[in-house]
């Protein structure tokens, strides 16, 4: 169970990287790393049975996190395809 909250713990840090950054390739790869991960945990019987309070709260957290995460890429995907759409609308009003 701690090697696994441990690597979610290291992609939680790299997606909020990359997330500061906008780095959408690296936040789909590390996104669907964290999604492997989260499932290879669940699915493991062995876990299931000896949870303790502690690491319920921290999945509890992580629920947190990944909820935060999915509403803080919508906006700044929304606001980069924005950025984008600007800058194509002035470049062909300056080429005509």
């Amino acid at each position: 169970m701690k090697d696994h909250l441990g690597k979610i713990k290291s992609l939680q840090d790299k997606i909020e990287f990359a997330l500061k950054e906008s780095d959408f390739n690296k936040l789909a790869i590390f996104s669907t790393e964290l999604e492997n991960s989260v499932e290879a945990l669940v699915s493991n019987s062995i876990y299931k049975d000896g949870i303790t309070q502690t690491e319920l709260t921290e999945l509890q957290n992580l629920l947190s996190s990944v909820q935060k995460y999915q509403e803080e890429t919508s906006s700044k995907f929304k606001d980069y395809t924005l950025k984008v759409s600007r800058k194509q609308k002035m470049h062909q009003a300056y080429k005509q």
